[in-house]
């Protein structure tokens, strides 16, 4: 594997990692701007352009199996379809979203002890 080969597959990790924690803090927030009865103008401003960020963004699951051995692009996805598509209940919602989490929290640890190396 040649330098620029590695550093391409770093480069595809670190936006990886920043899109990963993007996703722990917008996904929850996305869920109580969604379950909430009433919301302000700038509430319903912040939940459609969350969305608009996950509906723009093209991702292929596969890459976070093959990068991080991780199936954590599978888990957001079906976590902002479940927030979205409006046929869960918030607690069927905030189960699947705690699956994301708890992925997540496995990959810091492991991001952890990689950067102290």
């Amino acid at each position: 594997m040649t330098a620029r080969n590695i550093q391409r597959i770093n480069e595809a990790v670190y936006i990886l990692r920043n899109f990963i924690d993007l996703s722990a803090e917008l996904l929850p927030f996305l869920v109580e701007l969604q379950y909430s009865k009433k919301l302000s103008e700038s509430d319903e401003q912040d939940k459609e352009r969350i969305i608009e960020v996950y509906k723009n963004y093209s991702f292929d699951t596969e890459t976070s199996k093959l990068l991080m051995n991780s199936s954590i692009m599978e888990l957001i996805q079906k976590s902002f379809s479940y927030i979205t598509d409006g046929k869960h209940s918030k607690d069927i919602t905030k189960k699947q979203l705690k699956e994301f989490r708890k992925e997540h929290l496995r990959l810091h640890k492991n991001w952890s002890l990689i950067d102290s190396n």
